[in-house]
């Protein structure tokens, strides 16, 4: 079948145990190449690697280790979504209608009265001791709904659906994470379901709180004294924060992993930040922590996202996600908490710096805050 007559618009379906997560996608031809563009709210994500044998398509994702296998219908496609990166791989199933472009169905055309501009303060696993806070922001238009959930950790990334009468509902699928929030609004405070994936399901509930806030990222985890160590990057080369071409820089340290969302976001500005300023004496180092402890396995994730990214500065592989890997590589950290984390290092080697989590793109305000905040930081070590 050619792929020409599966151009056009798509609502996509994950099929989770207790609910069904949607999300929208188009098929097209792109610098020639066919092309499935991933929509949450205003981000794309471009998936180049689609083929086509007989009635099947595949499509890998760019950056995570996932793909799509499906049977091409009429004006359908079935199949799975297999993620192959967690430490036990997952299929959910997966069905896509074509040429119906809203997110969720709206029972109203009537613009519902309800008030969700402010912030949230929001309890996930509800009522349980793994509760965790996280603050919701979100804006609207009509009966849509844009926003994130922001946690100490990072933020949830770019949410889209509406709000229908009384009820919110909003997903995002960005290739690793698959997020759905379905949710009862009344007046200022609401209640509902969170799902992620296919194995995790927890209640969530939410009342308006414009002075909620979270705690200062720059306290969660603690680094003082020199930082040093050894690492090979993705050619196997040993690199050295000692070594001649870095001494007397300064330095930020980015703990990340491929897997995580955050961190990517997190990349595309850090390289931002070296290509403008390296001339002044900056060097970044990006400290991969990958699922698999094979060095092989966690080389070909870390060379694929510094592909697909176009990232200049050194990546290497530090270790795996196991607890107390980070420890073994910077004993001066204490009471890591997240990735991704990022460590400030002034001209002598020494941290002053610590800041953990990401405030990323979709957090509006909070991003904007986060830029400000490490400009000024790098500001005085260049200085």
């Amino acid at each position: 079948m050619p792929i020409s007559l599966l151009i056009g618009f798509w609502l996509g379906i994950l099929q989770l145990p207790d609910a069904s997560l949607p999300f929208q996608f188009e098929l097209k031809q792109h610098d020639g190449t066919s092309v499935m563009i991933i929509h949450n709210a205003e981000e794309r994500i471009i998936c180049d690697e689609v083929t086509m044998q007989g009635d099947s398509i595949f499509i890998k994702l760019p950056l995570y280790d996932s793909e799509f296998r499906l049977k091409v219908g009429n004006e359908s496609l079935t199949g799975n979504w297999y993620n192959y990166g967690r430490k036990l791989p997952t299929s959910i199933p997966f069905t896509a209608t074509k040429n119906i472009e809203h997110r969720f169905p709206v029972s109203s055309q009537v613009s519902s009265p309800i008030l969700l501009e402010g912030s949230w303060e929001t309890w996930f696993d509800a009522g349980t001791p793994d509760s965790s806070l996280a603050i919701g922001q979100f804006k609207r238009n009509g009966n849509k709904v844009f926003g994130t959930f922001l946690t100490e950790s990072g933020d949830h990334r770019y949410l889209e659906g509406v709000i229908d009468q009384d009820s919110l509902k909003l997903s995002v699928f960005d290739g690793t994470h698959a997020y759905l929030y379905l949710a009862k609004v009344q007046g200022e405070e609401m209640q509902g379901m969170y799902y992620a994936g296919n194995s995790y399901k927890a209640p969530f509930r939410a009342r308006k709180n414009n002075s909620i806030k979270l705690r200062d990222p720059s306290t969660l985890t603690q680094a003082t004294g020199e930082i040093n160590f050894r690492l090979p990057d993705i050619d196997s080369n040993m690199i050295s924060l000692t070594d001649v071409e870095y001494r007397h820089h300064v330095k930020i340290i980015q703990l990340f992993g491929t897997w995580c969302p955050n961190c990517m976001d997190e990349s595309i500005f850090l390289d931002s930040v070296y290509s403008a300023r390296k001339e002044e004496g900056l060097t970044i180092f990006g400290l991969a922590f990958e699922r698999s402890p094979d060095f092989n396995t966690a080389k070909k994730g870390v060379a694929k996202m510094q592909k697909r990214l176009n990232i200049h500065y050194p990546l290497l592989i530090a270790g795996s996600t196991k607890k107390g890997d980070v420890q073994k590589i910077l004993p001066v950290i204490q009471n890591f908490f997240s990735y991704p984390t990022t460590l400030f290092v002034d001209r002598k080697g020494n941290v002053i710096k610590v800041h953990s989590g990401f405030s990323g793109p979709a957090t509006g305000e909070e991003w904007e805050k986060y830029k400000f905040d490490f400009n000024r930081t790098l500001d005085r070590l260049l200085r």
